[in-house]
């Protein structure tokens, strides 16, 4: 009777198993599915929808129109929703997805504060990508991308980016300074070891690298080389931002000529004989027909030439000559000529 008994329940534990595995597969089958999809905490001031965009270029991060908007999803009542990924390109391509507010137009985009409404993440055809946030109050503040190991380097390197903004915030300019060096410095290396093109190229886009070029040319030669082969639009559009080797070249002879004028300037200004500057003063205290005549006489008129040029009386011209003999501290027309005004 006991082991009529141990027979039934080994037989009903079986069924259960088969059953559970059978779901089990079913389940995994279901999930296998390429797919981006997650469950988001939104409160009553968001629509219920996700939108997800393709992002071409990395300038293009930060614009919005309803044309980058590709796809669109509901969230259900549980905060749950989903995006097919057949119809995305077959290589690793730069994503979006953004929520907006309820009076808010599909196509609007918030960007910095707790009310920012978009994350980007990196997908293709053939990931599983999985995105959760645990607080509704900022959207995305407190999120996870799960399912791509890439995109684990993204959130590497936003947090580099979120720290250059929370640490400079407060602190003085030469410190300041200091810490956007040090985390330049990380994103190059992080661009340098990346194996991942995007997540490269994404680290060297932060690193604020157009002013920083000239300082680290060998750096960039050596990372042009490295991704020669890559063509996207991704490196397209860096590759035009760099300096070519003949700008780098203009761009130092520039210097180089404001370094010269800045010395002559110096030389000029500062180094001259103090009797030229002097001389310079007592000239301004001529009248206006007294700077006519000593042209003039530095020119080696005589004072009758002086009268008819000017139409004025031989007699008034020697007063002025008079005049001017006294303002200058000269006695003839010889030491006139050996002024150098």
């Amino acid at each position: 009777m006991r082991s009529y008994g141990f027979t039934i329940l080994n037989k009903l534990a079986i069924i259960w198993l088969i059953i559970m595995l059978s779901n089990s597969v079913c389940f995994s089958q279901s999930n296998s599915e390429p797919s981006i999809k997650g469950k988001l905490h939104i409160d009553s001031r968001w629509k219920p929808v996700v939108y997800l965009s393709y992002i071409p270029t990395f300038k293009d991060m930060s614009k919005m129109s309803s044309q980058m908007i590709i796809a669109e999803a509901k969230v259900d009542s549980l905060g749950y929703f989903s995006f097919p990924v057949n119809q995305l390109p077959k290589s690793d391509r730069l994503y979006r997805i953004h929520i907006s507010k309820k009076k808010a137009p599909p196509a609007s985009l918030i960007i910095g504060g707790e009310e920012e409404n978009h994350i980007f993440f990196i997908a293709n055809p053939n990931v599983n990508i999985y995105i959760s946030n645990t607080d509704s109050l900022g959207i995305f503040n407190k999120h996870k991308i799960q399912g791509y190991l890439p995109n684990n380097d993204l959130s590497s390197i936003n947090k580099i980016i979120e720290n250059r903004k929370t640490e400079s915030s407060t602190d003085s300019r030469i410190k300041r300074e200091f810490l956007e060096k040090n985390i330049n410095s990380k994103l190059r290396r992080i661009a340098d070891t990346s194996s991942h093109p995007i997540v490269s190229l994404y680290a060297l886009n932060q690193s604020n690298f157009e002013s920083t070029f000239l300082e680290n040319q060998k750096f960039y030669k050596n990372y042009l080389k490295k991704w020669k082969n890559e063509d996207s639009l991704y490196f397209t559009e860096f590759r035009t931002k760099l300096p070519t080797e003949e700008n780098t070249y203009i761009y130092k002879f520039l210097l180089i000529a404001l370094g010269f004028f800045s010395l002559g300037f110096i030389i000029n200004y500062l180094i001259v004989p103090r009797k030229k500057h002097k001389q310079n003063r007592i000239l301004t205290s001529l009248s206006i027909q007294e700077r006519k005549i000593f042209a003039l006489l530095q020119d080696g008129k005589s004072n009758k030439e002086i009268s008819e040029e000017l139409n004025i009386g031989i007699s008034t011209v020697k007063s002025h000559i008079s005049s001017i003999y006294n303002k200058l501290n000269v006695k003839s027309r010889k030491d006139i000529l050996n002024l150098h005004l």
